[in-house]
């Protein structure tokens, strides 16, 4: 980019100037304390914004550059990007964000982001250069024109970047993994446990299997309602029946009737009763037997926790005793031979100096003759390691086997209970299930007791004198609703104690069958829920693949990309920046190296490459000029 013009209101000691720049280099010269420093800070204010903050300094920029005497604090700026497009930036600096205009002079200044704290984002969206990197690169204050670690780093880094993608603040590699950690982090994969589409694969399978469990009590749902359905209805005609043959028994005769009814009410009532003592007792023996298995199942649960600690602390011993084995061998391997090599390498140099020197042969030779023996003496402690060490590893290696059979046992252990706990789980259930059905058949009995008694005390009252040959009357009046009303007359035994047996068993069964149902609805409300939460399992599942296959289209498309950049543009970069060192360090470096292992290197006269992080801040310094000018002409 270049800028055409600037217009100053009134910036620190600089009032009511206008300065038109010309292509190319332009040199401003004055006096100190003439503004020069202050027309380079009005500069970086206007793009970026003047800071109130003091960062340690005795002033902030907006107190140090505030004009004392004009209340006029503000000025533009006229410059033109390299893409050709021109812009005007107003600036009143006592105001956090400025005004912008195109080169038709419309005001764009909401086309930019704004943050709170810096105020609008315009220069960085235009030129992709922030502060930091302006000042690092483009702006070299009187202070600071020596480069600091930090700085140094962030240039070599921002060279490295350019090369490679085209854009100072992007980095190739780092782009890669921060989208392969998205993977890793935000989606999982086959090699993870506990990440999102890790646990939703495991819910749904879950759930799957839920599913699978609870659907054969759909099925019989359907067989319990046609059942009680048809039940009801053959309970229905009984009911008919019965009816009518308590009225017949009144028509016959009253005394008869009541007499044969009370009979027959006590008798149901005591048979009744015989069999509530009866499911009292089952249920009871039930109770027993479930104790007793919830006792097994705490007891199997114990043993599995107990075996399952048990293989952990196995498992423990064969890492530690592995562990321990290597680090000792290694440690006792390294001391030994360090010691004899040094004794080995002292008596060489030793016998070197002395046949140099003092020339004595013998004496040389006595030493050169220790100085194998220390060898040998070497070589048979090796042997012997080694022998200890076979030795070590066969006791290891018992011991470990020892550890290994003993953590078969644990798991053959641990298997055989968890088998024998799903067999006493079950069994709870089914008495569990029964117990249910024994409780209806009670409720039922003392119901049916409680309706007896009724029924006799009602008889007990009726004092009623009615005519006894209301048969025909019956007949009438039945014949519609039932019709073998005639040879029910005609059959002459108006007993309903078989109607009453027939009807009381009928009612049990639909009590049962009513129990059974009300296990099952809840089973079939989980189901409707289970699919549910299958169905919202399968959308994340898939949202999760398609943000998996995006990010892996976005990892592909951007590999393609940066190759097809290494192949162009970066061989034309490191060529310009490398002629440029060379003129610049006069020849004392030659070549500018830039790839993805090493990140930038340089070559110097000697055919050395460096790495460019430890060259000396001078020479960091040669390379900040070289970036700007390879960078024009890249």
């Amino acid at each position: 980019m270049k800028i055409n013009n600037l217009k100053i209101n009134a910036y620190g000691n600089i009032e009511n100037k206008d300065i038109n720049l010309k292509q190319g280099i332009n040199i401003i010269q004055g006096k100190n304390e003439s503004g020069k420093s202050t027309l380079l800070n009005y500069i970086i204010s206007s793009f970026y914004g003047i800071s109130k903050n003091k960062d340690g300094r005795v002033l902030s920029d907006y107190d140090r550059y505030k004009p004392w005497n004009n209340s006029e604090f503000s000025g533009r700026i006229d410059y033109e990007l390299d893409d050709g497009n021109k812009y005007e930036i107003f600036r009143d600096f006592n105001k956090k964000n400025p005004k912008i205009y195109n080169d038709k002079l419309e005001d764009i200044t909401n086309k930019f982001e704004v943050d709170k704290k810096d105020g609008s984002k315009f220069f960085f969206e235009q030129t992709g250069v922030d502060k930091q990197m302006y000042l690092s690169t483009v702006v070299s204050p009187q202070e600071e024109v020596r480069l600091k670690d930090k700085d140094q780093n962030i240039l070599i880094q921002k060279i490295a970047n350019l090369a490679g993608t085209g854009e100072d603040n992007v980095s190739y590699k780092k782009a890669i993994e921060k989208m392969q950690e998205k993977i890793r982090d935000e989606i999982g994969t086959n090699k993870t446990t506990q990440k999102p589409i890790n646990i939703v694969e495991k819910q749904k399978k879950q759930i799957e299997e839920n599913i699978k469990s609870i659907s054969q009590y759909q099925d019989r749902k359907y067989e319990i309602d046609n059942e009680k359905e048809k039940i009801e209805g053959t309970l229905e005609t009984l009911e008919l029946e019965k009816r009518i043959l308590m009225e017949l028994q009144e028509a016959t005769n009253k005394n008869d009737i009541q007499n044969k009814e009370i009979e027959i009410k006590e008798k149901n009532k005591a048979e009744n009763l015989l069999k509530i003592k009866q499911l009292k007792e089952e249920e009871k023996l039930l109770d027993n037997e479930n104790k007793e298995i919830k006792q097994s199942i705490t007891n199997r649960k114990e043993l599995i926790e107990k075996n399952k600690s048990k293989q952990e602390e196995i498992n423990s011993q064969i890492e530690k005793i592995k562990n321990e084995n290597v680090n000792d061998s290694i440690y006792k391997k390294n001391n030994k031979s360090k010691i004899f090599l040094a004794i080995f390498v002292t008596l060489i140099i030793l016998c070197i100096i002395i046949t140099i020197t003092v020339k004595n042969y013998v004496f040389s030779g006595v030493i050169g003759a220790i100085a194998l023996l220390d060898i040998a003496l070497y070589a048979n402690t090796i042997k012997k390691d080694i022998e200890y060490k076979k030795a070590t590893h066969e006791a290891i290696d018992i011991e470990l086997n020892k550890l290994i059979d003993e953590k078969k046992k644990t798991e053959t252990v641990i298997n055989e209970k968890e088998q024998e706990l799903k067999e006493y789980e079950q069994n709870e259930k089914e008495i569990t299930n029964k117990t249910s059905m024994i409780e209806g058949q009670i409720i039922l009995l003392e119901k049916s007791n409680e309706q007896i008694n009724v029924e006799l005390n009602t008889i007990n009252r009726e004092q009623k004198d009615k005519d006894y040959s209301r048969k025909d009357e019956i007949i009438t009046k039945y014949k519609d609703e039932f019709p073998g009303i005639e040879d029910l007359v005609n059959k002459g035994d108006y007993r309903t104690r078989d109607v009453d047996e027939k009807i009381n068993n009928l009612k049990i069964m639909i009590k049962g069958l009513e129990i059974e149902s009300s296990t099952i609805i809840p089973q079939l409300d989980e189901m409707v829920t289970l699919e549910e939460k299958l169905e919202l399992n399968n959308t994340k599942l898939k949202e999760l693949k398609k943000e998996e296959e995006t990010i892996n289209i976005a990892i592909s498309t951007l590999t393609e990309a940066y190759e097809e950049m290494k192949n162009t543009i970066t061989p034309k970069f490191t060529l310009n920046l490398s002629s440029s060192i060379k003129q610049i360090s006069n020849n004392k470096y030659e070549k500018v190296t830039i790839n993805d292992d090493n990140g930038m290197i340089v070559e110097n006269n000697r055919g050395e490459y460096v790495d460019a992080a430890k060259l000396s801040t001078g020479t960091i310094d040669q390379l900040y000029l070289a970036l700007r000018v390879s960078k024009k002409h890249a």
